[in-house]
């Protein structure tokens, strides 16, 4: 199975525990082409970002090593923040070809990649990918990786999504570019 296109419910979601914290600095009003956006701290306040107010988490660990938080959109894609082990003082070069190796021990197909992202105050490299899935019939899955670096940690943020991506895009691009990582 091959874990970059498919979510497992690796943390079980407690209703009892706060995933992410309210941050009303990043809160944003709806615009004709995104949703109203609430500002959250997640990964225990490591990473701050303005999310669509009707995304849901779908999964999350916050366990050493392993930090995630996944939304299910009702756009029909999904949005993952996990935390890399690769040190945030390894060169983009380092960091980069371990992740395209990873890519492809996975099996994935690398459609684009390296294109040179920006949070709002960290870098990012975007790769748009493609997967063979197999089912009756197999079938393609296609998804946006970014692997993000800040000063303090690595991130691979994820967007598992359709073939054609024009209906979201601008969310996906919205709620990346209002990313802090801290």
């Amino acid at each position: 199975m091959d874990d970059t296109f498919y979510l497992h419910q690796r943390g079980v979601i407690d209703r009892q525990y706060s995933w992410e914290r309210y941050f009303p600095p990043l809160d944003q009003a709806e615009s004709s082409r995104v949703p109203r956006r609430v500002g959250v701290a997640v990964l225990d306040g490591d990473v701050r970002l303005s999310r669509p107010i009707d995304w849901y988490i779908r999964t999350a660990d916050y366990g050493k090593g392993n930090r995630l938080i996944s939304y299910q959109s009702p756009r029909q894609f999904l949005f993952s923040i996990y935390e890399k082990i690769d040190h945030p003082r390894r060169s983009w070069a380092e960091v980069l070809e371990r992740y395209e190796q990873d890519l492809e021990a996975q099996g994935a197909t690398i459609l684009a990649g390296r294109i040179p992202v920006g949070t709002a105050n960290a870098q990012g490299r975007s790769y748009f990918l493609k997967t063979k899935v197999p089912g009756k019939p197999p079938y393609d899955a296609f998804s946006h990786e970014v692997v993000v670096r800040s000063g303090q940690r690595v991130l691979l943020v994820q967007v598992v999504h359709q073939q054609d991506i024009e209906a979201t895009v601008d969310e996906m691009t919205a709620v990346l570019s209002s990313m802090l990582v801290y």
